[in-house]
């Protein structure tokens, strides 16, 4: 069996295993004997084919829920069929791209596109290194989510691992040896000068190393925000611009893309919470100054904002608790990645509390105060 044939046969038994699970069917027979009735031309079906084919018979949602997703699914699929070790390159660097601004690669929502992509670039990415998987930090953010979002035994019963995804920024390799070994390289040159007859130049000091970049969540700058207005983009069908006020002499001006999620009636005169320290980036025209921190449903239907407790002013600070005690960056360095680094961690408990897991799992709650930060309905969610 080819390589391709293997990675095509775990991406349709992991979407067996996903849609058994998620829509609670005890015997995965009938999904068998679904993938075997296929046929085109009297031959065994294309993996895309047969994924679109079990996914518009259990779970239509995750072939689109528009139309306008639906093609969007059908081109990633195409893309990510595409075998050899310069299209799996290419494919993760556009991927990495592509999921800058996007938790999933369609939409807001696990599509089939993700399941069938994340089980052919599965031992692409198993071969790359720590720093390799860092350079293209975007795309190791989303397969480590889907990765969680799947079950330990979904990935089993279709013969794929768990990859261990760190996002931390790997030390140097060598730096240590390459000062150590700087003074050893002037002194030789120095013996050499003073044969010559000439003047031995001054030796410099070596440059200490750098510490390495510890990222830890107290340097994410969240406040309570005020939402004062909100209205429709003017070049944009999915944006609104919001006014908010995050405590400051003037508000800020923030452009969310939550048209498809939120009615406009609903983002008037209301708390929210509010990433305060990313780089302004413009958004169609308008520079957006902030964040609008939310919630977003396991299937990607809902995504609700998250809500400070009541009493809450705006300005004031969203600590991660246990983190207290850290100041936030006035701006994050796009460079040092370190809004991606922690962002992945974001989600909601079973009691829709927000908070952030640690490397260890551990859960650490957002508060207000001491007050715990929620969503109106979305437990078990990401947050972004």
């Amino acid at each position: 069996m080819s390589q391709n044939s293997a990675s095509n046969d775990k991406a349709i038994k992991l979407l067996q295993e996903y849609i058994a699970k998620t829509q609670n069917i005890k015997d995965t027979q009938s999904l068998e004997s679904q993938l075997s009735g296929l046929s085109i031309g009297g031959e065994a079906p294309a993996t895309n084919t047969a994924a679109l084919a079990l996914v518009e018979k259990y779970n239509k949602e995750l072939s689109g829920k528009s139309s306008e997703d639906a093609a969007k699914v059908n081109q990633w699929l195409t893309m990510s069929a595409r075998t050899g070790l310069t299209e799996r390159q290419t494919l993760t660097q556009e991927l990495n791209k592509h999921l800058e601004l996007q938790t999933y690669i369609v939409s807001n929502y696990i599509t089939v596109a993700d399941i069938v992509t994340f089980a052919n670039v599965h031992a692409y990415m198993e071969s790359l290194s720590p720093q390799k998987r860092f350079n293209i930090n975007h795309f190791s953010r989303w397969f480590d989510l889907i990765q969680n979002t799947l079950s330990a035994d979904t990935l089993k019963a279709a013969g794929l691992t768990k990859i261990e995804i760190d996002l931390n920024a790997p030390k140097p390799a060598g730096a240590s040896a390459a000062a150590a070994g700087a003074p050893k390289e002037k002194a030789a040159k120095g013996e050499k000068s003073e044969k010559g007859g000439k003047k031995e130049k001054k030796e410099k000091k070596p440059k200490q190393e750098a510490a390495p970049l510890v990222i830890v969540p107290s340097m994410i700058d969240l406040r309570v925000g005020r939402i004062n207005n909100a209205k429709k983009h003017p070049d944009a069908d999915a944006l609104y611009v919001e006014e908010i006020d995050c405590g400051e002499e003037e508000p800020r001006t923030v452009v969310s893309g939550l048209v498809k999620y939120v009615p406009l009636e609903e983002m008037q005169n209301r708390d929210c919470i509010v990433v305060c320290n990313l780089k302004p980036v413009a958004m169609r025209g308008i520079k957006s100054y902030a964040m609008v921190l939310c919630a977003t449903s396991p299937d990607g239907a809902k995504v609700e904002l998250v809500e400070p407790p009541k009493g809450s002013k705006p300005g004031d600070r969203i600590v991660v608790e246990g983190y207290e005690e850290g100041e936030p960056e006035k701006v994050l360095n796009p460079k040092k990645k370190i809004f991606e680094t922690i962002q992945p961690g974001y989600l909601t408990s079973e009691d829709r509390v927000a908070g952030w897991f640690d490397e260890n799992k551990k859960f650490h709650r957002l508060l207000v105060n001491g007050q715990e930060c929620k969503p109106a309905t979305i437990a078990l969610g990401t947050m972004k």
